[in-house]
């Protein structure tokens, strides 16, 4: 089982640098897009029903193997993420939620519930990560943009903004 946590799995999408960017975002938090708006829609009776929204990470205990598009990894990269390409040029608002309830090994598990959403617009052909971070306790959205410079991964924070809910 162990060599199936290393493979990558390339997948063959279309990305257009004049138009999309792309995102890669790390496993183990609750990650989900919501494309062409700068603010968090509601969410449904069932959870993530409507607004246009697309789970793209979530934790993780089986299928531990790399969704790659091709960008580029900087030596810092946590060791499990998958990568997306979406529209540049159009507000991309990404929500994180951790904690809850959950039942590992017959335990439950109680941990407070954090979220947070924030929203910035990526440019063409640009990659970018998107991440938490924080303090025990806090819960923060961290986007940084990547680029290729003399053969490495150079990273540099994206601000973004916080996403309210929609009305």
């Amino acid at each position: 089982m162990t060599g199936c946590v290393h493979q990558i799995s390339p997948q063959s999408v279309t990305y257009d640098p004049v138009t999309d960017a792309r995102i890669r975002v790390y496993f183990g938090v609750l990650t989900h897009f919501y494309f062409n708006t700068a603010c968090e829609p509601q969410r449904g009776a069932l959870g993530y029903g409507g607004g246009g929204g697309m789970a793209v990470a979530k934790p993780r205990m089986l299928h531990l193997a790399n969704t790659t598009i091709g960008m580029p990894v900087p030596e810092d990269a946590y060791r499990y993420y998958d990568e997306y390409v979406v529209r540049a040029n159009q507000p991309l608002t990404i929500t994180l939620d951790t904690g809850g309830r959950s039942q590992v090994n017959g335990f439950v598990i109680t941990e407070t519930r954090q979220h947070v959403a924030g929203t910035f617009v990526p440019r063409p052909g640009t990659d970018y990560e998107a991440f938490p971070r924080g303090e025990k306790g806090t819960l923060r959205l961290s986007i940084r943009q990547l680029r290729l410079e003399d053969e490495r991964v150079q990273t540099e924070p994206v601000t973004a903004d916080p996403a309210p809910l929609c009305r």
